[in-house]
């Protein structure tokens, strides 16, 4: 009697273990769709930003970062309903809240660099010693956001997508810290060239991120077998 209760109790944590896989692989090529269409949203609003920065010769397109949350919540909602509705899972639960937490972050930080910019500009008359007081954001946000990547390839085992969400953050903010790539652009450049690559750099980190962490990642999640 004994060794029968045994069993059914291996054989119930068995069904158990094979429901939670079962329900990650689901949540996986979910997940996958959303990155994947987050990314290219998030490129195409890095270009547009680019684009209305060249043209004014001033950041006004950094507003427009404002808009993505909304975007990427319109896709969301379109793509919840396309969907088949399944039981709530634990999985999907650390996901959403995974990215949920990351977006509530990052729109109270942006709101707060802005402001925190603005009016360091408006107390200090010498640029260079404002722009020292001056709060760096594209670097925190794409290190939140690679964390987000790598938090959520924990959470459904994908050891690769750990990777891209360390590579991608580390990559970006090493290339935005070091200005590697602002030494190689600007060298020999003129003013204006200067000014303009100024304006676009945060826009070229974020497209660049976008496109290794969450567009090839999600396309990889969405291609896999269930």
């Amino acid at each position: 009697m004994e060794e029968n209760a045994n069993l059914t109790v291996e054989r119930s944590l068995e069904i158990i273990t094979e429901q939670i896989e079962r329900s990650r692989n689901v949540v996986a090529k979910d997940t996958g769709q959303l990155l994947y269409m987050s990314g290219l949203a998030a490129m195409g609003t890095a270009l547009l930003v680019a684009l209305v920065n060249c043209l004014s010769a001033f950041p006004l397109g950094g507003l427009l970062w404002l808009l993505l949350p909304i975007i990427i919540w319109w896709i969301m909602r379109i793509h919840d309903r396309k969907q088949v509705q399944v039981p709530v899972s634990l999985v999907g639960t650390l996901v959403r809240k995974t990215w949920l937490t990351f977006g509530s972050i990052v729109i109270g930080f942006y709101l707060f660099a802005l402001i925190w910019n603005y009016l360091i500009l408006r107390l200090f008359d010498n640029l260079a010693t404002a722009a020292s007081a001056m709060v760096t954001i594209t670097p925190v946000i794409i290190l939140l956001m690679g964390m987000a990547v790598a938090i959520t390839g924990h959470i459904l085992k994908r050891r690769w997508l750990v990777l891209f969400g360390i590579i991608g953050g580390l990559l970006v903010a090493f290339c935005d810290y070091s200005g590697v790539i602002r030494a190689m652009v600007v060298s020999g450049a003129s003013v204006k060239a200067i000014i303009v690559f100024n304006l676009i750099e945060p826009c070229l980190y974020v497209f660049l991120f976008s496109l290794i962490g969450l567009v090839i990642p999600g396309l990889m999640l969405k291609k896999q077998n269930p």
